[in-house]
């Protein structure tokens, strides 16, 4: 974990529970999206031609989110 992340983890820890939460769910989201994208950029340079938008929607049928 990089320095960045731990002082941010810091700040969110002095919060709040249910702010906490909200901080959570929304650090997972843009996590779970990265990976997407990291795995989309990959597919595309292999010369992959799907849509972002199919490709979202078939990993959001496979795995619900």
């Amino acid at each position: 974990m990089n320095h960045s992340l731990r002082n941010a983890i810091r700040e969110v820890e002095a919060l709040p529970e249910k702010d906490q939460e909200e901080i959570a769910i929304a650090l997972h989201h843009m996590a779970v999206r990265k990976r997407i994208d990291a795995r989309l950029d990959a597919a595309l340079r292999r010369g992959g031609e799907m849509t972002a938008e199919v490709f979202y929607a078939e990993l959001q049928q496979k795995y619900g989110e």
